[in-house]
């Protein structure tokens, strides 16, 4: 890991504060199942993504660059969101897909193994390119994840510049996904620059054969089931919010419950 000398960190603060705007550009969401990025903007203001450029790595790929010319006349507005398809099915309007940006994306886009994806914006020359991919104060935004949470010493080939730029908490932290999660989203919306795994939530596929089914063996209801939503629910586990409203842990789950372990497993 790298280590800021105190000039070096007081030059990144500046420069945080100088690009302020363009880090209210954050990587909100993937979805593995559609293949879709989903960047937002949670400023007061709309941004242009002109030159704006993709960096990614997987645990056998590093150093993938889109090309400057990708995201030429590219805007998202305040509030906004923007999607980058890769699986090349964009509809159109505020989507592009991954093939449109040029340059190379570390493929298959997958929760396999492991991936680290941050997307940089031009400096004042109005580009962002070698070196300035080394430049923690060039990077807008940074995700990484791999199975099981354990580090990968492939695809952290930005995660210390992400670590200096204050984008990541640790370049040894990788939010834990299995092989066939579903999706990954950022749960903070306060629009802080500073994440960790911690910021987001994970979606696996459901192991159980209905929403009774919370406790092993799957694809039997007995008794577990019963203790583990009694657990669930005094502890206001969302695996419990099984009915409307959703946060709410009330008389509804409970008959929810009690209806789904009656249906039984097919």
């Amino acid at each position: 890991m790298k280590t800021p000398t105190i000039a070096g960190a007081a030059a990144l603060s500046l420069a945080s504060l100088a690009f302020a705007a363009e880090r209210d550009v954050q990587i909100r969401s993937i979805n593995f199942e559609t293949g879709v990025i989903e960047l937002f903007n949670c400023g007061v203001d709309d941004i242009d993504l002109s030159q704006w450029r993709f960096c990614t790595h997987d645990e056998d790929q590093v150093r993938r660059y889109t090309a400057e010319a990708g995201l030429v006349g590219v805007t998202i507005a305040q509030a906004g969101s923007f999607f980058v398809h890769t699986n090349n099915d964009a509809p159109g309007g505020n989507s592009i897909n991954v093939s449109s940006l040029g340059g190379s994306f570390a493929a298959p886009f997958d929760a396999t193994g492991a991936f680290g994806m941050s997307i940089y914006f031009p400096d004042g020359d109005g580009v962002v390119g070698f070196p300035d991919f080394g430049n923690p104060a060039q990077m807008g935004d940074h995700i990484q994840w791999a199975e099981g949470g354990v580090d990968n010493v492939s695809a952290d080939e930005r995660s210390d510049e992400a670590e200096l730029a204050g984008l990541w908490v640790n370049q040894s932290q990788w939010i834990d996904v299995q092989s066939d999660t579903i999706s990954i989203t950022l749960t903070d919306a306060t629009c802080s620059l500073l994440h960790s795994p911690k910021s987001y939530s994970v979606e696996n596929p459901p192991l159980g054969c209905n929403a009774a089914d919370l406790a092993a063996p799957f694809g039997t209801l007995d008794f577990s089931d019963v203790v583990a939503f009694l657990g669930a629910f005094g502890a206001m586990d969302p695996a419990a919010d099984l009915a409307p409203p959703v946060g709410v842990f009330d008389f509804t789950d409970v008959v929810t419950f009690l209806g789904a372990f009656g249906a039984g497993c097919p």
